[in-house]
């Protein structure tokens, strides 16, 4: 590398750093409690790094009163979850710390980027753009402000090392210049192979997407010295061959999998699932090329419909356009065909799967090296033309997104710092119950555990709010005696819209709530006193217990106060004392303020485009 090199590279740290540097105060977010309390709970063994990666629902996390299936995801990436106890050791459990971390990954991740584009193409400066695309992608938001997308980040951290090793040990391509130090040529490449696969093993263990890494290099060798070089390297392709088939044998036979809910994981069966999957695919392409929310997306929930032939056709016809673009800017380029395949291919082990946008971390780095190639290509105004018209819409989306992540972090955080706030730690044995409160906030209790120091702390969901994020649609509740309570909304009610299909498919399948329906449980039972096919409008719980027990914690969650404590009398109605006019806490009236700036986008994103790719409630 020369001092050009080293100060593109100073540059990219630049930009990491002022980029991300918000992540520092996003704190923690959902499935980051879980981890947490894993990571205190568990061990250092093989097994307990693996269980730390171990989800259940109810189990510790909380308890839904309508759910006759138990949820379980278990992930075999103990290598992810070692990296994060370390993370969570040396940071003495700071969230800020942590997020520096992800920081640190995300800056050798943009520099590798930085060094494949310096590699494959003769163009400093379409490198560097490239990379600070990379280093500035709008899904990166997620994954690096998310401790709980770790593995994403370190997966496409290791496979980008494991890929780059690869080919550091290969004979030089179309370098810059024949002397550039990263292209000479080497005694032996046989180290820097191994090099290769031992960073692949361990991104095999941190994400299950780098099992396309041997894909990747065999595109490699292909492109750049044909059938000649696959046949000099059959050695390698048959350990990489064994080494995966081996590890696929131990996750799918042998690892102690789970069945999901179909919502998050689509099983593979029947043709119809090639047109589900197409679909989803050219989706999770389009949103990454065009940044636009890699969340549900058209084909995630309900299959694939007529009525959406117009945005497939959309979808396909702009894809289509960069494609274009891209094969007469490629014309020549020994790699061309690797670079979009590397895009394609990383996504395909996350099809099945409930998408979210840190898919996008690894099918990022191919997008940006072919952009590096297109921009290269580019002369006279159209390069500063093209190239700042790219910055731009990177940066808009990039401000829209961290507006949008800031919003969904705090929907949860406001629950959680308004209880600690206004509440002193309950009795060990207590029992929190949540009346309205959003989905965003289903790891309230796990967080108010560690915050209050009550391990036995349980959590009981009487009512989800329509919407994900905010308890937008007040409620009633009113005692009926000692024992016995109601609580009605209006319609649509509870479980309406797609964000509540998908609940009760996922925890309670093929058993719906009719009017007059009882649901036992042992700290209280649930009856169905009104509902329709919309929802359900008015819920009887009747507890074991004195609703007014000191063991009893009930909480109302509401759009002006995130959540406020009830109490309950002997008899008559519930007395329940009046918040101010402002949450007590300033952080937590801050917090409200990012909170309702993505109510705000949304609301204007909904009058634009009727569609419900951010799992909002169906607005009718």
């Amino acid at each position: 590398m020369g001092r050009a090199d080293w100060l593109a590279a100073a540059c990219l740290v630049a930009v990491v750093l002022v980029a991300h540097a918000g992540a520092l105060d996003d704190g923690l977010f959902f499935d980051d409690h879980w981890h947490r309390r894993n990571l205190r709970t568990y061990g250092w063994s093989f097994r307990d790094l693996t269980e730390s990666a171990t989800f259940d629902l109810p189990g510790r996390l909380n308890h839904l009163w309508w759910q006759t299936q138990p949820l379980q995801w278990r992930y075999a990436r103990p290598a992810a979850m070692l990296v994060m106890k370390l993370e969570y050791l040396l940071a003495g459990g700071n969230a800020a710390v942590m997020h520096a971390f992800g920081l640190l990954w995300h800056i050798l991740a943009t520099l590798l980027v930085f060094a494949l584009a310096r590699r494959f193409v003769a163009d400093r400066f379409a490198a560097l753009l490239a990379a600070v695309l990379f280093a500035a992608q709008p899904h990166s938001v997620f994954t690096v402000s998310w401790s709980a997308a770790r593995n994403a980040l370190l997966g496409g951290l290791l496979t980008l090392a494991a890929f780059w090793a690869y080919a550091r040990g290969s004979a030089p391509l179309e370098a810059p210049a024949a002397t550039d130090s990263m292209n000479a040529p080497h005694a032996s490449d046989r180290p820097w192979r191994l090099i290769a696969i031992a960073l692949w093993l361990l991104a095999l263990f941190t994400r299950e997407s780098a099992i396309v890494f041997p894909l990747l290099a065999l595109l490699f060798d292909f492109s750049v010295g044909g059938a000649r070089l696959l046949r000099s390297r059959l050695r390698v392709y048959g350990l990489l061959a064994f080494v995966g088939g081996t590890y696929l044998y131990w996750r799918l036979a042998i690892f102690p999998t789970s069945r999901p809910p179909e919502i998050y994981y689509t099983v593979p069966a029947g043709p119809q699932y090639l047109l589900w999957a197409a679909a989803k695919l050219l989706h999770l392409l389009f949103a990454l090329v065009f940044q636009t929310p890699m969340l549900v997306g058209l084909a995630t929930y309900e299959g694939v419909h007529a009525r959406h032939a117009a945005a497939y056709a959309f979808m396909a016809l702009l894809l289509g356009l960069v494609t274009a673009w891209y094969l007469r800017a490629s014309r020549g380029l020994p790699t061309r065909w690797l670079w979009p395949a590397w895009v394609v291919l990383a996504f395909l082990p996350v099809v099945p799967v409930f998408t979210m946008p840190h898919f996008a971390y690894l099918p990022a780095a191919g997008l940006s090296v072919m952009l590096a190639v297109m921009m290269a290509r580019l002369r006279g105004r159209w390069r500063p033309m093209v190239a700042t018209l790219i910055l731009l819409a990177t940066l808009w989306s990039f401000g829209i997104y961290r507006c949008l992540w800031r919003g969904i972090v705090r929907s949860e955080q406001v629950i959680v710092a308004d209880l600690v706030a206004q509440m002193p730690p309950p009795p060990p044995g207590a029992k929190l119950l949540f009346i309205n409160l959003p989905v965003a906030g289903i790891y309230a209790p796990v967080a108010l555990r560690e915050a209050w120091g009550r391990e036995d702390l349980e959590g009981h969901v009487l009512t989800f709010a329509a919407h994900p994020l905010v308890a937008d649609h007040p409620c009633r509740i009113d005692q009926i005696n000692e024992h016995e309570l109601e609580i009605s909304t209006n319609s649509p009610g509870w479980f309406s819209g797609q964000a509540g299909r998908m609940l009760l498919d996922g925890t309670r399948p093929a058993t719906p709530l009719t009017p007059g329906a009882v649901v036992r449980g042992e700290l209280f039972d649930a009856t169905v006193v009104e509902s329709d096919a919309r929802g359900v409008t008015r819920l009887r719980f009747t507890f074991r217990e004195l609703l007014a027990s000191h063991r009893l914690r009930f909480v109302i969650c509401s759009a002006d106060r995130p959540a406020q404590q009830l109490i309950f009398g002997a008899s008559g109605l519930p007395s329940v004392q009046r918040p101010p006019t402002a949450p007590p806490d300033p952080r937590v009236a801050a917090w409200l303020r990012e909170r309702d700036l993505y109510l705000r986008i949304e609301r204007i994103a909904s009058r634009l485009i009727r569609s419900d790719l951010l799992l909002t409630a169906e607005r009718e």
